[in-house]
């Protein structure tokens, strides 16, 4: 049905769209198929396997889906990796998590996020630490996520992602953690 709404919308007006390329793709990190192993603060290993990977068209600034005329479309993709062991009756599982790239004409805005927890901006072009060693593994290039919102145990204390690894580490307020496992 939105692709009817998109298509019915533009077809009578000129569009544009932004592309994105290789270099903006690198942020998604986690592929088709992907897992990856986390150690938590119980020293048990927990296991994420990617169960999106999505790129998708969305109204450029200025412009509401709801237009009779987009003009301009901007790109949107995420990566959504969750713990294997997620069901609705496991409460015990840990919290989905996911990266996500808006690209505009002239911006590139990236985020991390845990599900339920929060959506946080990283800035693209400045890594907070030039290394940070996790679980025994040297890490460059690191961006660090600090949230100062304690008002509820299971928030997100503290991120530290990577381009290249994706999230090194998630801390909670309830001292639960995720430690990524090379």
């Amino acid at each position: 049905m939105l692709a009817t709404l998109l298509f019915t919308s533009c077809k009578d007006c000129d569009t544009t769209t932004t592309q994105f390329d290789e270099k903006d793709v690198e942020w998604l990190v986690y592929d088709r198929n992907d897992t990856i192993r986390f150690l938590n603060e119980t020293g048990d290993t927990v296991t994420y396997a990617n169960t999106a990977l999505i790129a998708e068209q969305v109204p450029g600034e200025g412009y509401n889906i709801s237009d009779n005329c987009i003009g301009h479309f901007d790109v949107q993709a995420y990566s959504v990796m969750e713990d294997i062991t997620r069901s609705n009756t496991n409460t015990n599982a840990s919290p989905g998590i996911a990266t996500y790239f808006l690209k505009r004409e002239n911006s590139l805005e990236v985020s991390v996020a845990v599900n339920g927890r929060g959506e946080y901006k990283l800035n693209p072009g400045q890594p907070t630490y030039p290394s940070v060693e996790v679980n025994d593994v040297l890490y460059t290039d690191v961006y660090e996520v600090i949230n100062n919102d304690a008002s509820k145990a299971t928030n997100v204390k503290r991120i530290l992602f990577t381009k290249e690894r994706g999230f090194l580490s998630v801390e909670f307020y309830n001292d639960k953690k995720l430690e990524l496992i090379f």
